[in-house]
């Protein structure tokens, strides 16, 4: 059994104008029903059309054999006045014999039968369309000018045989709905044109959207990129880099109410100021903090174990921070016990930032007291000026200047008598040392001369002797020429008191070896040469004296006194020298070193000429 929806192979597709034919047949039967309501309306009312047209419509055709049992009889479709299409005839000549037959939905294309070559001259049309007669040449025309359709068209159906009738109600229904969409596209036309303002509104609020989102967008993104909060050191610069952190889109659009270049980076401060971008101010903050503590360097100090702890100013130095600071001691320390000491101070800047600065000081702890040396027992004159400290020294194993101090409290100077003099020496370490000797006061003899008395004899002479830029080492040549061979030696002399024999000897020019000495003493004082007087000790026969000169910083010994049958004079001998000297088989310089200072080592006799009492250059 063939498909229902399969055409005939005899059967081909109607041609578009029966299609269009039938349509407009429909309309005109609509607009007719129309009238025909409005006439029921108003009964009296003729249409003068409607009248042309009862007088023109065909009696009704006789109901085809093959209509359905109870199908509601439809009214064929007629002109509705003199301009519609006139019933069309087909002549078996003009009439296409495949051309298809309506069909009911119902029936299959092979229940309609083809028509044949024997067609008859008239064909009944279905009940919605006129009686087209075959005579009529304007279908033909229609016909002829457009070719038929493809078998797939819509809303053709293949008869099923030569008389057969269809149920045309659903094929009305599509005609109608054809009908309304053919009437519609102009008022479609017309609300599309009604919208489209519309829709150019809704365009450009899209645009506009958009855009705002974007500069919404960028606004968020870049506003973003702002640090409102910054922390540096002091000594350090900021700008405002720092406060952006990348690139702005738009980077003209921002700014800053702050000249970074007027700041002064080293005081620690909160600076508050405003970043403005794209029209919005934003705060910040420049916050300058001094974190770094300050630096500085130690002074090593070599101390005693005595002594005062120096301020600290003086063992701290090359302090540098960018603020005020401050110097103390962390602990001030104790060096009394000696050794290596490591000492504290703190350097503070005004920000509490600290260091300490660790200060080496070597202590040295002083065990040792001076020693006293040249001290000897003493006689004097009552009245007289007593030297006490001549020909004394005092020395320290590491104090440059040890304190003597000489405690006469139990002299009385009035009376005659031996009295204890105590030497007493200290260090700066507290270190002590005592020497005492005894002085032994006598009623001052009526030859007794006064020193001053004897220095302006001494000057007189040294007027004579001495001249400018003579060294020392000159001078005391000259000294010691001079007294050996202008003073003559007698045996018998006055010999009460060094003055006297002093200024005998200056001004009688006469006396024994206490006179020479004495003399001797006298030129070298006034000339400004230390000395000592040296006495031989001990002695079998008599004792003998001479004298101890300081030049250059070495001591050297010095005897003017004539000798039997030597003919020349002693002048800066070492104390070696001295005692290997014999004459006459014998020496007669044994003394107590130890009481005087150690005398010099070189010799320096190559320089002297004693014949011309000079020094060689």
């Amino acid at each position: 059994m063939q498909d229902k929806n399969q055409r005939h192979p005899s059967v081909r597709s109607a041609d578009s104008a029966v299609i269009k034919a039938v349509e407009h047949q429909a309309a005109l039967e609509r607009e007719a029903a129309q009238k025909e309501a409005a006439a029921r309306v108003n009964p009296n009312r003729v249409n003068p059309d409607q009248q042309h047209a009862n007088a023109q419509r065909p009696a009704p055709a006789a109901r085809p054999v093959n209509q359905r049992p109870g199908a509601p009889v439809q009214r064929q479709a007629q002109p509705a006045n003199k301009q519609q299409l006139p019933a069309m005839h087909y002549s078996s000549q003009n009439l296409n014999t495949r051309m298809p037959v309506p069909h009911r939905p119902a029936q299959t294309p092979s229940m309609v039968r083809p028509v044949s070559g024997n067609m008859p001259a008239r064909v009944e049309a279905p009940r919605h369309l006129a009686t087209v007669d075959a005579s009529n040449r304007k279908l033909d025309t229609v016909m002829e000018e457009r070719p038929y359709e493809d078998e797939q068209d819509e809303g053709l159906v293949v008869a099923n045989s030569e008389n057969a009738e269809f149920d045309d109600s659903e094929d009305e229904a599509e005609v109608e709905k054809k009908a309304a969409k053919a009437r519609k596209p102009k008022q479609k036309k017309e609300r599309k044109n009604r919208y489209l303002p519309y829709l150019i509104i809704l365009f450009f609020e899209i645009i506009f959207a958009a855009a705002a989102l974007w500069a919404i967008d960028t606004y968020n993104v870049d506003t973003d990129l702002i640090v409102r909060d910054n922390t540096i050191e002091a000594g350090t610069t900021a700008n405002v880099d720092m406060y952006i952190q990348g690139q702005p889109k738009f980077p003209e659009y921002v700014s800053c109410n702050l000249d970074f270049s007027t700041i002064n980076y080293n005081i620690p401060q909160t600076i508050r100021f405003t970043v403005r971008m794209y029209g919005t101010n934003f705060p910040c903050v420049l916050e300058i903090v001094d974190t770094t503590p300050p630096t500085a360097e130690a002074v090593p100090h070599s101390m005693y174990s005595v002594d005062a702890i120096p301020p600290v100013e003086e063992c701290v130095i090359n302090i540098y921070d960018l603020n005020e600071t401050t110097l103390e001691w962390l602990e001030v320390p104790d060096i009394s016990a000696g050794g290596n000491i490591i000492a504290k101070a703190v350097v503070t800047d005004s920000s509490g930032n600290q260091t300490i600065v660790e200060v080496p000081f070597t202590v040295t702890k002083d065990s040792e007291a001076p020693v006293i040396e040249g001290t000897k027992n003493l006689e004097a004159f009552i009245g007289d000026t007593i030297r006490y400290r001549e020909e004394v020294t005092v020395a320290d194993d590491i104090d440059p200047n040890p304190v003597l101090e000489i405690d006469t409290s139990n002299v009385d100077l009035k009376t005659a008598g031996t009295y204890d003099v105590i030497y007493r020496a200290k260090d700066f370490s507290g270190n002590v040392s005592e020497v005492t000797i005894k002085l032994k006061l006598t009623k001052k003899p009526k030859t007794y001369v006064e020193p001053e008395k004897v220095y302006a004899e001494a000057n007189k002479v040294l007027k004579k002797i001495i001249k400018p830029n003579m060294t020392d080492m000159e001078k005391a040549l000259q000294i010691t020429y001079w007294v050996r061979y202008n003073i003559n030696y007698v045996g018998n002399a006055d010999n009460s008191s060094w003055t006297r024999a002093a200024y005998d000897g200056l001004t009688k020019r006469s006396g024994n070896c206490y006179n020479f000495a004495m003399a001797a003493k006298a030129l070298f004082d006034a000339a400004g040469i230390e000395n000592m007087i040296i006495n031989r000790d001990p002695y079998i026969y008599h004792p003998h004296y001479w004298n101890y000169i300081l030049i250059d910083g070495q001591w050297y010994h010095c005897d003017s006194t004539p000798r039997i049958k030597y003919n020349s004079y002693f002048f800066m001998y070492t104390t070696k020298e001295l005692k290997n000297f014999w004459h006459n088989g014998w020496n007669g310089y044994n003394f107590k070193e130890s009481k005087y200072p150690a005398s010099a080592t070189k010799s320096v006799q190559s320089k002297i000429n004693y014949s011309g009492h000079s020094v060689k250059k």
